[in-house]
């Protein structure tokens, strides 16, 4: 080997142990290592621990600077403070508990699948008691502003409420010389002649202040509520649109008014809750006492409850004997639910306390009752201290037929029955002005002959519908039970007229084909009777039965069985 050769590789060498020095100078300091065993590595062996070891420095410095971050991030903790000084004090315990949360923290953080940690909403409780709302001074020019409604790009149907409180007769100074003679016969020992209505006023009766109470119906469990919607019928809600109508009722009759409302809420059987709603009323006597018309706005199984707790109170002394009164029952279950729902999978869906509460329901479709006497009871001692009730039924209700909604097994003058008809059902001209003349002849102290009864089953609106509901939101509902307690007569032989019973046999009611014909032909000839524009009307309901064509097979069979009414006639 030559010289040259020899001091390039001495060169070289000497380059390799100058480098060497400098990359483990800090490895060799730190580990301790001996110098021997450094010797026994060979130099590949220290260049790959020399580059792990950087590595796992590195690391280090990231773990530790992403720590400092996330601390900054989460929530500071507060100092802890020596008692005696106002210095800071480290606490081990502290620094040890906190590095588990961190760690925590760390590996929520790392997980695969998002954690949802928002709490589960819970539903919001119903409140079980009297509500009393502060009193509401109502100027007729302070009266509420009507909401202006959206135009759809579909003309739809208005909402109709028939028959109207004009259909009524306007009182003449022949009622006045009847009522004469009927005093006249009574004072000589005979009994006086019965009056089939009451007679329109031109002007409202006049009263400062009114108490409006508002009682719901029966409420569906969680299971029923996707089917048949929420519960929005609340006490409250009843109320507040009470106290709408009365307001502008009361502005076009130039009148000032003061209104208060209570909103009666709990759910359970009937007498559970006419008891519970009786002690509760027993805390606003005092407003009760202070009020010159109370107006009462019942929905569905609240019907009964309303009856029975208003009979209650003024037997109790809680309502004077003069005082103003008016009820108004909206889809009420007067007569029950539709026969034969109690054995659907629709009533075995709830639960057995709510089972017991709505089993209950049927047991006003058996007059024998408890629950029916003692409502029919209650009608009968309100009727005798004037109280004015208005039944309102909803043609396309799902839950109640139309002839318990409007209590056809109860009339008497200060009884006022209508129907509400939806827009959104398109119920047939045909259908409405029947169940219209139906109501007429009823408020008039006549008989349908029955025809209410046998449509009843045919007018059973979807399950998913809203008939049931959609019925305490019209205003006309509410003013309707206005004007029949405020702008009719008084009459003192209406109230020592008794209420007619009719008992009816639900389980019969549309089974035979031939009854709905022959009933309907009862109820034409008394239209043409009784009414003055009864001719007229039969013109209308004859023009009408040609252009329908109804699309559900319940429907076309009924008119299929009408089909001989026009030529009979």
């Amino acid at each position: 080997m030559s010289n040259a050769t020899k001091g390039k590789r001495g060169t070289i060498n000497q380059l390799l142990r100058s480098v060497k020095s400098q990359v483990f100078e800090d490895e060799l300091n730190q580990e301790n290592v001996s110098s021997t065993g450094l010797a026994a590595d060979s130099a590949p062996r220290k260049l790959l621990n020399s580059w792990a070891f950087s590595k796992t420095q590195q690391l280090q410095t990231r773990s530790t600077s992403n720590a400092s971050l996330k601390s900054l991030k989460s929530e500071p903790v507060s100092p802890k403070l020596e008692p005696d000084s106002g210095s800071v004090c480290k606490d081990a315990e502290n620094e040890e508990t906190e590095r588990p949360k961190d760690t925590k923290y760390r590996a929520q953080s790392w997980s695969f699948w998002p954690r949802n940690t928002r709490p589960m909403e819970q539903p919001t409780p119903i409140e079980t008691d009297a509500t009393l709302s502060e009193p509401v001074r109502q100027e007729p020019a302070d009266s509420p502003k009507k909401k202006k409604q959206k135009l759809s790009s579909a003309a739809s149907r208005p909402d109709l409420v028939v028959p109207q409180f004009e259909s009524l007769p306007c009182i003449t100074p022949g009622n006045y010389v009847y009522s004469a003679l009927n005093s006249i016969k009574t004072l000589a020992g005979y009994d006086p002649a019965p009056i089939g209505h009451l007679s329109r006023k031109i002007r409202a009766a006049n009263f400062r202040r009114v108490l409006i109470i508002g009682v719901h119906g029966f409420f569906p469990t969680k299971m029923i509520r996707p089917l048949i919607g929420e519960p929005t019928g609340t006490s409250a809600r009843f109320a507040q649109a009470a106290e709408d109508a009365i307001s502008a009722w009361a502005q076009e009759q130039g009148m000032s008014i003061e209104t208060q409302k209570i909103a009666l809420e709990k759910e359970g059987k009937v007498f559970d809750r006419v008891e519970f709603f009786f002690k509760a009323m027993q805390k606003w006597h005092e407003e009760v006492e202070k009020a010159d018309f109370i107006y009462v706005c019942a929905h569905s199984q609240g019907t009964p409850v309303a009856m029975m707790l208003i009979s209650k109170m003024i037997e109790h002394g809680l309502i004077a004997d003069n005082k103003r009164i008016a009820i108004l029952g909206m889809a009420g279950i007067n007569i029950g639910p539709y026969y034969g729902m109690d054995q659907s999978l629709f009533i075995r869906a709830y639960s057995s306390i709510e089972n017991e509460s709505m089993l209950e329901l049927f047991q006003f479709q058996n007059f024998q009752s408890l629950q029916s006497r003692k409502y029919l009871e209650s009608v009968r001692y309100l009727i005798a201290h004037n109280v004015k009730i208005t039944l309102v039924g909803s043609v396309n209700d799902q839950l109640v037929p139309l002839y318990s909604s409007i209590g056809y097994h109860v009339s008497h003058p200060n009884i006022y029955k209508a129907v509400y008809i939806d827009g959104k059902s398109n119920t047939p001209d045909f259908v409405a002005r029947i169940v219209k003349l139906s109501c007429m002849l009823q408020n008039l102290g006549y008989t349908d002959h029955g025809v209410i009864a046998e449509m009843s089953h045919a007018l059973a609106g979807p399950l998913t519908g809203g008939g049931h509901s959609r019925i305490y939101n019209s205003p006309d509902v509410y003013k309707l039970a206005l004007n029949f307690a405020l702008k009719t007569m008084d009459s003192s032989l209406a109230v020592r007229q008794p209420v007619r019973f009719r008992e009816l046999d639900v389980s019969e009611v549309g089974s035979n084909p031939f009854t709905l014909p022959w009933c309907t032909r009862g109820l034409f000839f008394d239209v043409k009777k009784r009414l003055s524009d009864g001719e007229k009307e039969i013109d209308m309901v004859f023009k009408e039965f040609d252009n329908w064509n109804p699309e559900s097979k319940v429907l076309r069979d009924v008119k299929y069985r009408l089909n001989g009414i026009k030529d009979k006639l």
